[in-house]
């Protein structure tokens, strides 16, 4: 099946290639199946999760890719047999050296040397029903990760999107604790407490951090604060606080 490529900016371009290689595969029946095929593979999904573990020695960074039942930043979500399938799928392709920085499609140096499903019960204290993935990098983008540059995946992929209602719980406020300072050779480590204000629809409405070391950061994202003094500190709101 052809992938978007970064020069086709416009859907309509990479649907004008993606129909003929789709109906002369015998994968659609007709134009209008083809269209709908190409078109959902342009429509693809990137979700930003946060590194959770990271091995200096090896430099090796490790996050949990997908948790099912958890509504993602599209508001969408996977039942636990296709997150299931999209990790096992993922290895028999032979997909792991796919790993490219902010979607770029161009292969890093980096590669995958661990994935796999946690199951019903979890595995090694992350959420049960989850992709976990951990990936070597290179020596160039281990400096980012360790200078707070990269401190994340996003994944690509496809998705065929059905409606389903779900009855979800909201949390309007969290509380917490900042991981210490990235870039400690600026100021000395410490750790600040943190409030994120959330709408109804689970987007951050306000966040900020109390004052330590004679500053303080808001925050904007639920993964990282903003840069203070030269430094910024890592944010994990799917933790309970």
């Amino acid at each position: 099946m052809p992938e978007p490529r970064p020069d086709e900016e416009e859907e309509q371009d990479f649907i004008n290639r993606c129909i003929p290689i789709v109906l002369s595969g015998d994968t659609a029946e007709d134009q209008e199946q083809a269209y709908a095929i190409c078109q959902s593979m342009w429509d693809r999904k990137e979700k930003y999760v946060e590194i959770q573990k990271q091995d200096s020695e090896n430099k090796i960074v490790k996050g949990v890719v997908y948790e099912a039942g958890n509504v993602d930043t599209d508001g969408e979500t996977m039942t636990a047999l296709t997150v299931r399938k999209a990790c096992w799928d993922f290895l028999a392709e032979r997909r792991e050296k796919n790993i490219d920085i902010s979607h770029n499609w161009q292969q890093s140096g980096c590669y995958v040397v661990e994935s796999y499903y946690t199951g019903k019960e979890g595995h090694d204290d992350l959420p049960p029903n989850s992709w976990v993935m951990s990936v070597k990098c290179s020596d160039e983008i281990w400096e980012k990760v360790e200078k707070g540059e990269l401190n994340g995946f996003s994944f690509g992929g496809t998705s065929t999107k059905f409606a389903s209602r779900v009855l979800l719980e909201v949390a309007r406020e969290v509380i917490g604790e900042t991981q210490p300072n990235l870039n400690k050779d600026v100021i000395p480590e410490h750790e600040h407490s943190f409030v994120i204000y959330f709408d109804k629809d689970g987007n951050i409405v306000k966040g900020t951090t109390d004052i330590n070391e004679q500053h303080y950061h808001d925050i904007k994202l639920g993964t990282i604060t903003a840069v203070e003094l030269g430094h910024s500190h890592r944010v994990n709101i799917s933790e309970e606080n």
